[in-house]
């Protein structure tokens, strides 16, 4: 049985169905752009059904058998950016770096290796040509790359970047430079350690060992590399604030927002997009800032129990 007969077995749909999806796989993409902080446009991919289910088929039975580093945190099922902010929480110096154009700079010949190597490793699922060809088509997009938006790109980002976290990890084993602790997620790499002036000697090592990488070729933007510590207020991990205490909080400006959109609510004069909007601002605070979340639920004790009925109806 060929990779394609299998496909279409597992999701019960007709092999004509599942060859069609991969032949037309790039032509029939939606882009439409997102919006940053920044003012400028993210372009977002998106593939026709047929193709997410091709797509989510690869997931589920080739790349999720693949190995990931332990310090790519992003994408994974059993992680947040919780478990991510609480493996620092105990370093008082941070650096983070951050990736130029992370999803396009990663293409399917950066990957080919790890499925050779998976590849040799396994008995029970040959990967041949034919395979190699439905992931590029399917998950790679024009000049074989990833893009943002395809469900099989994050997954996919983390198998190909296993070699640079094994390198980095490897710099920062060095105990010269105290307890070190890196996690990436995505495109945003973390570092944390005990020991002053130790995170500027570990970028210039990370900086040059990036630019040495020929695969996957990446490069550091600069403009957002951060330097940080906890005493001063200003360390971040992934959105969570990482206090001297070892508290782990969201920032000031979104407890602000959260407040504000709870005393509309209490007047009545909160709109139905604000109170979707809220709706998941709370959420958020239930699952990453608990001790906020009660602080908050004292004192709109009867709000938030309201709207948290009506959504759980709706």
């Amino acid at each position: 049985m060929n990779i394609k007969q299998l496909i279409s077995e597992s999701i019960d749909v007709p092999l004509s169905m599942v060859d069609n999806a991969i032949i037309l796989a790039r032509s029939h993409v939606k882009k439409f752009e997102l919006k940053k902080k920044n003012d400028k446009f993210r372009i977002i991919h998106q593939p026709s059904k047929k193709l997410k289910v091709i797509q989510y088929w690869l997931i589920y039975n080739i790349f999720k058998e693949m190995p990931i580093h332990a310090a790519a945190v992003a994408y994974r099922n059993e992680l947040s950016i919780l478990d991510n902010a609480e493996r620092h929480k105990r370093n008082k110096y941070f650096l983070k770096i951050d990736f130029k154009d992370f999803f396009p700079s990663l293409t399917f010949n950066d990957l080919l290796p790890f499925l050779e190597s998976w590849k040799s490793s396994r008995t029970d699922l040959f990967i041949n040509n034919e395979l190699k060809e439905i992931i590029r088509k399917s998950c790679f997009y024009t000049n074989d790359k990833l893009v943002i938006g395809y469900p099989s790109s994050p997954i996919i980002s983390n198998i190909i970047m296993f070699d640079l976290d094994e390198n980095i990890q490897s710099i920062i084993s060095d105990n010269k430079y105290g307890n070190v602790i890196y996690t990436r997620y995505a495109d945003d790499i973390i570092i944390s350690t005990d020991k002053a002036g130790a995170c500027k000697e570990i970028y210039k090592e990370i900086s040059t060992l990036i630019k040495s990488t020929i695969t996957p070729s990446l490069s550091i933007n600069v403009e957002k590399t951060k330097f940080s510590s906890s005493s001063g207020g200003s360390a971040t991990v992934t959105g969570l604030r990482v206090c001297h205490d070892q508290h782990i909080t969201i920032h000031k400006k979104q407890k602000d927002h959260i407040r504000l959109l709870l005393s509309l609510y209490a007047k009545g004069i909160l709109n139905e997009k604000d109170e979707k909007s809220l709706i998941g601002h709370l959420a958020y605070c239930h699952h990453v800032d608990p001790a906020f979340y009660s602080k908050l639920s004292k004192k709109y004790f009867k709000e938030i129990a309201t709207i948290r009925s009506s959504h759980m109806k709706n």
